[in-house]
C-alpha cells in the first residue's frame, strides 16, 4: 500500500515548542521501537503531534501550512535534536513512504520513518466524569504531596498520589511506608470517587500547568484527561485499593511544638551533613523546656545544634531519617510549623500553624539504631 505523503511548511520556533511538548510522554525505558517515536500528521492545516509510553500520552497541535496532508512517526530523540539545532527560519518537511525530508535554509536532513498505521491510538476514556480545580491549588496539593510515593513497583498503588474526591472538595494523599502527605483542595465537586495518578504523570503535569487558569479533570475508566492550551494529556490510573488513610491520624498529642520553620530547616540541614551513609541520615531531637536539641553523629564526626520552640506537654528524645522530616517540612509555607508527638515510637504529625489543608506525618527510628 502507497503511503499518503506529508509535505508542511512551518516555523522553527512554533515546531520546537510543539516538538518539546510532545517529548515528555516519551520513555527511555520502552523495549518497543514504534513508541521510540513521534506520530507526526499534516491536517486541515495543522501539525498533529502525538507520543506515548503507554502510561502518558500527548497530543499537541500547532497550525501550519499544509500543502499535503499526510503522516509518518520519527525517533523522537533524533528529531528532537534535529529541530532544536535548526536555523531560525521556516522548515519544509515532505515525507515520501516511510523516509522525510526536511529542509530549513542551507540545512537538509533525510530522516527514516515507521509505519504510522502501527503506532498507538489516543486512550478513549470511557467516561464523562468531571473534575474542576484552580490551578494555583492543583500546583500546590501536587508539590505537597509528590514527593512522599513510593519507589517500590511491589506496592504498585503507593507509587502514586490517591485524589479522594467528595462533594465539598479533594483530598490528595501520598505515602510511602515510612511517612505519608496529605494535601486539601476545598471546593464543591460533582464527583465521589478515588483515582490515583502515578506520580511520573504527576511529575509532568505540574511543569504544564498555569497557576492563574482552571483545569477540567476529565475521568474515564482508566484514564484521566487534561488539556492545556492546544495539548491534550492523558494519563492512565493505577489500579488497586489505596491504604485507609484516615486512621494513620491522631487527633490529640501528648507534647506540642510550635518552631520556627526556616531556623529548625536550616539546623536540620546542617545536622544531616554529618549524619553518615550508613546511618541513613539519621538525627536525634531531644526536647525539653522551650528548646530542641537535634544531635547527630558518625565516623567523620559529630553535630549539636539548638533550636528555641513553645511545648506544651512532657519532655521526649526522638530520632528520625533527616530526609523524611525535612522533605515534609520544606513544601510548608507557613513561618511557624505545629508538631505533634505521642512518644519515640509512634509518628509525629506536623501541620502548618494557620489552616488545616496539609498535614505530614512521619515515622521515627528507634533511638537503639543511632
Amino acid at each position: 500500500m502507497r503511503r499518503k505523503p506529508l509535505k508542511i511548511q512551518i516555523d522553527k520556533s512554533a515546531l520546537v515548542s510543539t516538538v518539546s511538548m510532545v517529548l515528555r510522554a516519551i520513555s527511555s525505558k520502552t523495549n518497543m521501537q514504534i513508541l521510540e517515536g513521534i506520530y507526526m500528521e499534516a491536517k486541515d492545516g495543522q501539525l498533529i503531534l502525538r507520543a506515548t509510553d503507554t502510561e502518558i500520552s500527548m497530543e499537541s497541535r500547532h497550525a501550519c501550512l499544509v500543502e499535503e496532508e499526510g503522516s509518518i512517526v520519527l525517533n523522537a530523540s533524533l528529531f528532537g535534536d534535529i529541530v532544536r539545532k535548526l536555523p531560525s527560519a521556516m522548515v519544509h518537511m515532505e515525507s515520501e513512504g516511510q523516509k522525510l525530508s526536511l529542509n530549513c535554509e542551507q540545512t537538509n536532513f533525510e530522516i527514516m520513518g515507521q509505519n504510522p498505521d502501527e503506532y498507538p491510538q489516543l486512550p478513549e476514556l470511557g467516561g464523562s466524569e468531571k473534575i474542576v480545580v484552580t490551578g494555583e491549588s492543583l500546583l500546590k496539593a501536587f508539590k505537597e504531596t509528590q514527593f512522599a510515593t513510593s519507589n517500590d513497583d511491589m506496592r504498585i498503588v503507593l507509587t502514586g498520589v490517591l485524589l479522594d474526591v467528595k462533594q465539598d472538595g479533594i483530598t490528595f494523599v501520598a505515602l510511602d511506608g515510612y511517612r505519608m502527605a496529605m494535601s486539601k483542595i476545598k471546593g464543591e465537586q460533582e464527583v465521589v470517587r478515588d483515582l490515583i495518578l502515578p506520580a511520573r504523570s504527576v511529575s509532568e503535569i505540574s511543569k504544564l500547568i498555569d497557576e492563574n487558569k482552571t483545569f477540567v479533570l476529565e475521568i474515564g475508566n482508566n484514564h484521566i484527561l487534561i488539556q492545556f492550551d492546544d495539548t491534550k494529556f492523558f494519563t492512565k490510573l493505577l489500579n488497586g485499593e489505596f491504604f485507609q488513610y484516615d486512621s494513620l491520624v491522631r487527633k490529640t498529642h501528648d507534647m506540642e511544638l510550635l518552631v520556627e520553620r526556616k531556623p529548625f530547616i536550616s539546623a536540620l540541614e546542617r545536622a544531616s551533613l554529618m549524619t553518615g551513609k550508613e546511618r541513613n541520615g539519621l538525627v536525634k531531637l531531644d526536647i525539653h523546656d522551650d528548646v530542641i536539641e537535634i544531635l547527630s553523629n558518625s565516623e567523620v564526626g559529630k553535630v549539636h545544634e539548638t533550636v528555641k520552640a513553645e511545648k506544651t506537654g512532657k519532655d521526649l528524645t526522638i530520632a528520625f531519617n533527616a530526609r523524611y522530616l525535612l522533605e515534609g517540612i520544606r513544601v510548608i509555607e507557613d513561618d511557624t510549623i505545629k508538631m505533634g508527638f505521642t512518644d519515640a515510637v509512634n509518628p509525629c504529625i506536623i501541620t502548618p500553624t494557620d489552616g488545616e489543608d496539609y498535614l505530614y506525618l512521619v515515622l521515627p527510628v528507634r533511638l537503639a539504631n543511632l
